[in-house]
């Protein structure tokens, strides 16, 4: 296992972090000692921008945004202040170009990575400009095939691998994981960190008359969901277990912190949680579809759906919970790093939150015809 020594700033932060939950003061008004919901305040600036499908929000120093939209293979930097946005680069396979657009990563101060899947490679922007790109054959890429979760001011990307796929097994479920790794950009050498369990998953094929696989591809059941890493920028690792629902810490210098389990009352999967389910799906793809099997459902509610992780500006976690029938708002849970359940914020349900910079929490809004804006509300 790689150790690395902790820095004068992640003892401070974490510190600070633990003066706050035990004083109940530092946190306030947003958060008080014991748990309890809050709502942020109205919001600050606007952006009349519209997006289809935004993947990636980042604070620049300067107050601009980049944001990534997913559906219109598009990167823009955006003044939410004067209302400006400016698209960086373009479509295509060389440089300067990107064929797919994905979450934006802190890099630095204002040095930021977004993986173009499509094109296999990595790029890196340096404020609004791309000025690097990982190829292909790069050892970092090569060493880091799989699901970019944060990166880390030592020079680390933290990356999660699924378990291989053999002709013999076509379904991933509870028994199976995920490898995570720390993977170090100078020089594409990796060390794992852990396990965590994959979202359970069915793999399809189709063959030719002599058996080749000509397609594949994956399907996941309604609710699916495994266990989700987030790699700090003080080289914390916070991972979000199931069963039972918690998260545990790794500092940097490799030791664990295992929290308690988080209040969850399981909920059955009934008539009216699928119904709400496939609604909710509809409202968002704009689009109804067919009901899955009755053997695809699970029997209970999962506390959290994928990628449900946002990091704060002073080292807790917000875990994004999972919509039901009766809460279809957006519920985020805050832990500290002692495991600990701080309080909860509450969104409606047309709005997520994005990021938390250091101008405020970046929330996208999205309305009935599917358009999506942004917009920052005031953090304490």
């Amino acid at each position: 296992m790689m150790h690395r020594p902790a820095t004068q700033i992640s003892r401070t932060l974490f510190s600070a972090v633990f003066l706050a939950i035990t004083s109940g003061v530092a946190l306030k008004p947003l958060w008080c000692q014991r748990p309890a919901g809050a709502r942020l305040q109205p919001p600050a600036a606007r952006l009349s921008e519209e997006f289809t499908r935004i993947v990636g929000v980042r604070e620049l120093s300067d107050g601009r945004v980049l944001v990534a939209d997913a559906d219109d293979r598009r990167l823009v930097v955006a003044d939410i202040s004067s209302n400006m946005v400016v698209r960086i680069g373009r479509q295509g396979r060389g440089p300067a170009e990107y064929s797919q657009v994905s979450a934006l990563t802190a890099l630095g101060t204002d040095s930021t990575l977004m993986p173009d899947r499509a094109n296999g490679r990595w790029l890196v922007l340096l404020k609004d400009r791309i000025v690097h790109t990982f190829p292909p054959d790069h050892p970092v890429i090569n060493a880091a095939r799989g699901l970019l979760r944060g990166t880390d001011s030592y020079g680390h990307v933290l990356i999660t691998t699924p378990p291989p796929i053999r002709e013999d097994k076509l379904a991933l479920g509870k028994a199976d994981s995920m490898t995570a790794l720390f993977v170090t950009l100078a020089t594409g050498t990796s060390d794992t960190v852990g396990r965590l369990r994959t979202a359970p998953l069915n793999v399809w094929t189709e063959r030719d008359n002599s058996g080749k696989v000509t397609r594949a591809g994956l399907t996941y059941p309604p609710f699916s969901v495994g266990e989700e890493p987030l790699l700090f920028a003080d080289g914390w690792l916070a991972i979000a277990r199931l069963d039972r629902y918690r998260v545990d810490w790794r500092s940097p210098e490799g030791r664990w912190v295992h929290g308690s389990p988080l209040p969850f009352t399981e909920r059955e999967v009934d008539r009216g949680e699928r119904e709400a389910y496939l609604a909710r799906r509809a409202a968002r793809d704009g689009k109804a579809e067919t009901p899955p099997p009755a053997e695809f459902w699970p029997a209970a509610i999962p506390p959290f759906q994928p990628l449900p992780l946002v990091a704060t500006p002073d080292g807790s976690l917000l875990i994004l919970r999972t919509q039901t029938a009766d809460s279809p708002g957006h519920r985020y849970d805050r832990v500290d790093r002692l495991g600990h359940l701080m309080g909860w914020l509450e969104l409606p349900a047309t709005e997520q939150l994005a990021t938390i910079g250091v101008r405020g929490a970046y929330v996208i809004t999205t309305d009935d015809d599917g358009i999506q804006r942004l917009q920052r509300h005031p953090w304490p």
